[in-house]
């Protein structure tokens, strides 16, 4: 139920939209216009009118149009539309309709019916009724899962010509008349059937009554006219010719008119010039009813005592939501009065009766307009300056109450008071463009103005003009060039300059001014019944009127309002002395107020925003305002203060109650209530939406701002009554007790409080700062990595949606707090409680201000409530967190550790790591006592402070991390090792840190003792690791060898094999390092197995020469290891290294030495290799030789693949003609040299055919051969003598046969073999050399190739020399050794092969020479058998047995 006083104050919302649409009527005069032309009605004037249309179910919980509604302008022949709505944004929600050339009468209704919107349009020629969609059609009925931020279609987001005006929603009018009468009012009304009716009065005193049909049925427009029927009537209009009644209105002219359905009948509601209110029935056309309105004149005046002449009456309806309940207000205006009359028609015994519910005399000014709303009427009025006031008035059961001035928005001024220590321009663009006080259309039209347009750019249009941060940048162009054509000199004085901004940007600031005080223009109210808005229709925009809180009303209110029910609500208490105490207190306190001006007021405010000495700030104010300077002269003028001060009874007793009204801090007590109860879904379900829109937004900004600024004036003139009340002490009748009170706990307390009030005023005020879409990006990275819970994650609009807002729009840090985390809390906060329990659609009447105080003691800095500055730093808005932090510094016990630790992320974001380590070591020591850094930021159940502490640290350390300050961490490590306990978990993680970052910084030896300091061992072997792999990458290998590592040899070990094992070794060589290591501490046979396995791995994977190279050097450095130890410790276990396993389809692509999960290959072989030094020189032999191939030839696939086995070096080295080298391969690897003999037989051969006996020297052929000789270590036999490269490769076979061939010939007979194969004849040398040998072999050598001739030969020879020994003569040829003494022969001849040739001879006797041959053989056979007999018989005569010969 509405209280019988309240006390409204105007919510100026600045206009934000531009017209959607703009649609004409152009087919209007087509019709033709009967009795008047174009011309005739363009000629009309038709006053100005505006209103407004509120949905039926604006106050049901979940309804799409809950908060939403419509209103109208008109003017000549426009009609401009919107739709607004407090819970949803909306699109496409404005509407402008042309009626060519015809004028819009008053009268415009809105309906609902059928699913549509109809909006009726009387005009001077014609009447339309627009239709449009209406919500309930066009959205879901559950709106719960639509996003906020996301804008629905408007009912006129769609609109058109076609679809809103077609001819059976149109009609042109008929006057009835001459052309002499026309229509001066008009109403319009849709019957519940469906038909629209409208009422025209015309200047004749008839009205014009015109019926459309239903929408769905077929039907023609009917028009009728309601005139009087009074035989005098009659008379008077037959017999008087119109002519002499043209310059005279009758006195039943109708001033206003109204339709309203009574019982469901409609009836037409007509005030006219006589006073009298006249019924008509639009189903019978007659005038049901006539009363006189002076007879409900009110205090019971006399009706010959009021001037009756008068015009201008007005008639307003209000209907109950049920359409059962109608009202009717009626405003008399006469010549020296006017009044009220609030009337409610009644059907009593089926006959209509017009009761009388109240009457009041309006105050001495000039209407413009009223409404009314349950039981308050609101009426806008017109001072004798000109200036516009809205009264209220209250009307129930109790009569009609006092009528009471809204508080309206001050004017503005042109000159601000600009601080000592600021710039003007900072000034005025933050005046400019704070919220709520200019719009974005009036700037930019100051800026169209000529004396700035000429500074900017033209081609800026549409949206991109409207953007904030482009207007701020216009408007400092345009101001800034108008301060240049003003200077007079380029040089000026400083105080002239300052002179000269101020009077340039005050000349812009007052054309803001003028062009905003024509778009606020007032024009009309509209009220919602239902949830209690009541709006003001401006030329440019619509603000609203919201009921004020008790503080307000007795603060602001200057009339003697009923206030018994206030002061016992601040009071809790019905005692009359209490009430009477703290009404003269308000008293006192509105004298003083009256005292301040606004310069004043502006100057306490800055200099307590910038924490400046608060008493002696005030104490300047009191002496200057209250006391004025004497206090003698003000006890004896008989000053309201000192005066009131004696009357209060109580005075600190009073103080108190005020300040613990005003205080927003929780008690313990509310705080476990709103713990202990669940959140009603039902309830938060309905809250969800509530004022979410972005006007809704705006207003709660704005009602906020109010809220705080009244209560912060109210505090500060508080404060200054309490120091007056000091300085007058006992001659106002102060104790010592009151005093101490007072200094001790009062003033103190009103201090906190006026200064919170200030922090909550400075947030509804300041706008938020804009931000990069990286630095936005970045901050979202840095909240993330703190893992802070995700309400300070969690708004909505944080990313592009913000940047656009803000850069577009400019919100205030409120306006994003209340889209954000803040709008969540409070509706979360209020779903706990009984809000709107009562009366669910009283959203505006009673739940804002609810809101609004719940929004306030969000940021209340006297709280343990930390949701502001967590939205703050979730936005990224770090320049207004300090302006916070520093509005609460010196002051506020509340939070300091949270609000250092919110300070130390603002030094952070600004790039300050060392003040920003200062602050997070202070905030430290909240850890254990603030909610916010306890559960939001460590999320922990810890209760150790310790603990609690290296918990803190290692969050903060992760800021410092993501800024890259490693030396800032190392110093925070430092100090949460110091703080921790022995056995903390966390101190392996800091040490950790503390490695890493002077790691980082190349601080080795640091680094190495922080990490011998790591009690963790998994900890210590992960830090080993990287030190090792760091100090690899810096090449700084000389102290990686130099660290002793104590116990962690072995891991260092592991750690550069297993790296060694998984690097590319063309990139990385981690085996130098681990040989270098292993040197150092004289460890050789680890050092040799390091480099052996260097040069397995670099033969199979580093192919090319260079590769080969570093191989070789590997083998080198391998035995040169292995040598430095003893014999029994030179071996090495040959490393197995992992091998690609045999891989499936699709596997081609697994790493070698990784499995899928990263990990090294570990060869699970259980064999292993033992290897010695004659085994690893071998493998060196190998590379050195293909080394020496790579230098000889320039073939790539000698550097492809792996290094071949030695069968096949040996052939690659015979073939590139190195057989020095092949002999020490094959010697080495125990394979014989025949390869060598024959490719060296071959050469010879090919060399011998290519030269001439009697050449000396080289051809072009046998030249090349040197390049080969030259490889081998020849024996230079002739040095005078000049040799061919065929002789030469002659002398080098004949020096390998004297020095490699062994007791059985084996490389003789293959080196004779390949001569005579080739058809070569054996070499004289070589002959003697192999008669030496094995004569037998050659003689079968000669057999098998056919050589009969030398074969005989040889076996004359050898009989020759064998029956030479007989005789004891040596044969040195054959080495056939003589024998003196008759013994048993150890030389044999070969038979066999001497059969086979006898046989060739003989089957060729009858060739001569052969002939000749067999004969010569067969005589020496028979010569050496009988010499051979002989010798038998010698031998055998002594015992007498005979010798056989076989």
């Amino acid at each position: 139920m509405e209280k019988s006083v309240m006390l409204f104050i105007d919510v100026p919302i600045a206009a934000t939209k531009s017209i959607g649409k703009h649609l004409c009527d152009s087919d209007n005069g087509g019709h033709g216009v009967k009795g008047a032309s174009a011309s005739t009605l363009q000629d009309i004037k038709v006053a100005e009118s505006c209103g407004g249309f509120t949905y039926r179910d604006s106050g049901l919980p979940l309804s799409v149009v809950r908060n939403r509604f419509i209103h109208w302008k008109a003017c000549n022949d426009v009609l401009e539309l919107e739709e607004e709505s407090l819970d949803l944004d909306l699109y496409g929600s404005k509407v402008k309709f042309h009626f060519q050339d015809t004028a819009i009468l008053g009268g415009v209704s809105i309906h609902e019916a059928q699913g549509y919107v109809v909006v009726l349009v009387p005009t001077v020629a014609s009447v339309h009724r627009l239709i449009f969609p209406h919500p309930n059609k066009l959205h879901k009925a559950d709106l719960g899962y639509v996003p906020t931020d996301h804008p629905l279609p408007s009912i006129f987001y769609d609109a058109s010509i076609a679809k809103c005006m077609d001819a059976r929603n149109s009609h042109m009018l008929n006057a009835g008349g001459t052309i002499t009468s026309h229509f001066t009012a008009a109403a319009s009304f849709y019957t519940q059937e469906g038909e629209a009716l409208f009422a025209l009065a015309n200047s004749s005193g008839n009205i014009i009554l015109v019926k459309m049909p239903p929408l769905d049925i077929q039907g023609i427009v009917q028009q009728f006219e309601l005139c009087q029927t009074s035989v005098m009537q009659k008379l008077w209009t037959g017999l008087v010719p119109s002519m002499m009644r043209s310059g005279q209105e009758p006195a039943h002219t109708v001033c206003s008119l109204v339709i309203q359905a009574v019982r469901n009948e409609a009836c037409i509601f007509a005030v006219c010039k006589d006073h009298r209110l006249r019924v008509w029935s639009c189903k019978t056309h007659e005038c049901m009813v006539v009363t006189n309105l002076l007879d409900f004149s009110p205090d019971g005046v006399h009706v010959q005592s009021m001037s009756l002449a008068g015009s201008g009456h007005i008639i307003r309806k209000l209907v109950s939501t049920n359409m059962a309940d109608v009202k009717l207000g009626v405003h008399l205006n006469f010549t020296n009065s006017n009044q009220f009359c609030i009337l409610q028609p009644q059907i009593a015994s089926s006959r209509l009766q017009i009761s009388h519910l109240a009457s009041v005399f309006g105050p001495q000014e000039d209407l413009i307009d009223f409404c009314m709303r349950s039981t308050t009427l609101v009426s806008l009025w017109t001072s004798s300056e000109g200036t516009p006031v809205i009264r209220t008035l209250t009307f129930g059961d109790e009569g009609p109450g006092g009528w009471m001035e809204v508080l309206l928005q001050p004017a503005e001024v042109a000159d601000l008071n600009i601080p000592p220590h600021r710039d003007p321009r900072e000034v005025y663009l933050e005046r400019l463009f704070q919220p709520g006080r200019f719009s974005k259309q009036d700037i930019r039209r100051a800026l169209s103005l000529q004396v700035y347009s000429q500074a900017l750019d033209q081609s800026v249009t549409g949206e991109m003009a409207l953007n904030v941060n482009t207007l701020k940048q216009d408007v400092t162009i345009a101001v800034e060039t108008e301060i240049r054509s003003a200077a007079v000199d380029y040089e000026m004085e400083e105080d002239d300059y300052y002179q000269l901004q101020l009077e340039q940007w005050s000349k812009f600031y007052s054309c803001c001014i003028q062009y905003h005080e024509v778009g606020g223009k007032l024009k009309g109210l509209f009220a919602d019944g239902v949830t209690g808005l009541v709006g003001l229709v401006r030329k440019g925009c619509v603000t609203y009127l919201r009921p004020c809180d008790q503080v307000e009303e007795l603060y602001c209110s200057s009339e003697d309002a009923e206030s018994s029910e206030l002061l016992a609500e601040i009071g809790k208490t019905d005692d009359n002395q209490t009430k009477r105490d703290l009404s003269l207190l308000f008293e006192t306190i509105r004298s003083i107020s009256l005292e301040i001006s606004e310069d004043l007021g502006m100057q306490f405010e800055q200099e307590l925003s910038t924490n400046q000495n608060l008493e002696m700030v005030a104490g300047q104010l009191v002496d200057h305002v209250i006391l004025n300077h004497d206090l003698e002269s003000a006890l004896a003028e008989g000053a309201s203060v000192p005066n009131n001060l004696r009357l209060i009874h109580d005075f600190t007793a009073a103080v108190n109650m005020i300040l613990k009204f005003l205080d927003l801090t929780p008690s313990m007590e509310d705080e476990q209530e709103m713990e202990g109860i669940d959140v009603n879904m039902a309830r938060h379900m309905n809250l969800n939406k509530l004022f979410t829109s972005k006007v809704g937004c705006d207003i709660l900004t704005l009602c906020v701002e109010q809220f705080s600024m009244t209560r912060f004036q109210l505090l500060r003139d508080l404060y200054l009554l309490q120091l007056a009340a000091l300085r007058l002490g006992n001659q106002v009748g102060l104790d010592n007790r009151s005093v101490g009170a007072i200094q001790n706990d009062l003033l103190p307390y009103t201090a906190n409080l006026l200064r919170s009030y200030l922090v909550v005023k400075w947030a509804s005020q300041t706008l938020a700062v804009s931000t990069q879409a990286n630095s936005l990006e970045s901050n979202i990275r840095q909240l993330s990595s703190l893992d802070i819970s995700e309400s300070m994650l969690s708004g909505q609009n944080v990313g592009p949606v913000l940047i656009q807002k803000i850069d577009h729009c400019g919100a205030s840090l409120m306006e994003l707090f209340i889209q954000g985390p803040g709008g969540e809390k409070i509706r979360t906060d209020l779903s706990v409680t009984t809000f709107l329990d009562d009366d669910p659609g009283a959203t505006w009447s009673s739940g804002l201000l609810k809101i609004v105080k719940s929004l306030a003691s969000l940021i209340w800095p006297l709280s343990e409530q930390f949701v502001f500055p967590e939205f703050l730093a979730s936005h990224c808005q770090y320049l207004p967190l300090q302006d916070y932090n520093n509005l609460l510094q010196h002051w506020c016990e509340f939070n300091p550790a949270s609000r250092c630790f919110m300070q130390g992320l603002c030094y952070l974001h600004f790039d300050e790591p060392v003040k920003a380590a200062h602050c997070f070591n202070t905030a430290r020591e909240g850890v254990a006592n603030e909610s916010f850094l306890r559960d939001r930021l460590l999320q922990s159940q810890e209760t150790q402070v310790r603990k609690l502490e290296v918990l803190f640290y290692l969050k903060v350390i992760r800021q410092f991390e993501e800024f890259s300050a490693p030396d800032v961490v190392i110093s925070l490590a430092r100090t949460a090792i110091a703080v921790a306990d022995e056995d903390d978990q966390n101190l392996p993680t800091l040490w950790s840190k503390v490695f890493k970052y002077q790691l980082e910084l190349g601080h080795n030896t640091e680094a190495y003792n922080s990490m011998i300091e790591n009690p963790d061992p998994s900890r210590r072997k992960d830090c080993l690791r990287q030190l090792l792999i760091s100090l690899c990458d810096r090449g700084d290998l000389q102290s990686l060898v130099d660290f002793p590592y104590t116990d962690l040899e072995e891991e260092v070990e592991n750690i550069l094999e297993s790296r060694a094992r998984c690097m590319d070794l063309t990139t990385h060589n981690y085996y130098d390092l681990l040989y270098a290591f292993h040197i150092f501490r004289n460890n050789y046979r680890k050092a040799g197995s390091v480099m052996y396995e260097h040069g397995m791995r670099l033969g199979r994977e580093v192919p090319g020469k260079s590769g080969l190279q570093r191989q070789a050097q590997c083998y080198l450095a391998a035995l040169n290891a292995l040598r430095l130890v003893g014999p029994q410790y030179s071996w090495i276990i040959k490393p197995m290294l992992a091998t690609r396993p045999n891989l499936a389809a699709g596997d081609y692509m697994r790493s070698p030495k990784h499995d899928l999960e990263g990990e090294e290959l570990i060869n699970t072989a259980s064999n292993f290799e033992i290897l010695e030094l004659h085994d690893i020189e071998k493998e060196f032999m190998l590379v050195d030789a293909r080394l020496r191939l790579l230098a000889k030839e320039s073939d790539p696939t000698l550097s492809a693949g792996s290094t071949p086995g030695a069968d096949e070096m040996v052939g690659l080295l015979v073939k590139a003609g190195m057989y020095d080298r092949a002999v020490i391969v094959s010697r080495a690897f125990d394979l014989p040299l025949n390869p060598v003999f024959e490719s060296l037989t071959l050469r010879c051969i090919n060399l011998t055919k290519n030269s001439s006996y009697y050449m000396r020297g080289d051809n072009d052929y046998t030249s090349q051969a040197w390049e080969w000789l030259k490889t081998n270590n020849l024996t230079l036999t002739h040095i005078a003598k000049e040799n061919s490269s065929a002789d030469e490769a002659w002398r080098l076979l004949q020096q390998y046969l004297d020095r490699y061939e062994d007791r059985t010939a084996q490389y003789h007979r293959c080196t004779a073999g390949k001569l005579l194969a080739h058809g070569f004849s054996l070499p004289a040398w070589f002959i003697n050399s192999y008669k030496g040998l094995n004569s037998a072999e050659l003689l079968r050598l000669y057999i098998e190739y056919d050589l009969l001739e030398e074969a005989v030969s040889l076996c004359v020879e050898y009989i020759d020399a064998v029956v030479d020994t007989f005789s004891g003569h040596d044969s040195k040829l054959f080495q056939i050794k003589g024998c003196l003494q008759y013994q048993a022969q150890t030389v044999w001849l070969p038979y066999t092969s001497i059969d086979l040739l006898r046989k060739a001879l003989q089957e060729h006797r009858q060739d001569i020479h052969l002939g000749g041959l067999h004969q010569t053989l067969e005589d020496k056979l028979r010569l050496y058998m009988r010499r051979l007999k002989e010798s038998s018989d010698q031998v055998c005569q002594p015992t007498g047995q005979p010798f056989y010969v076989t």
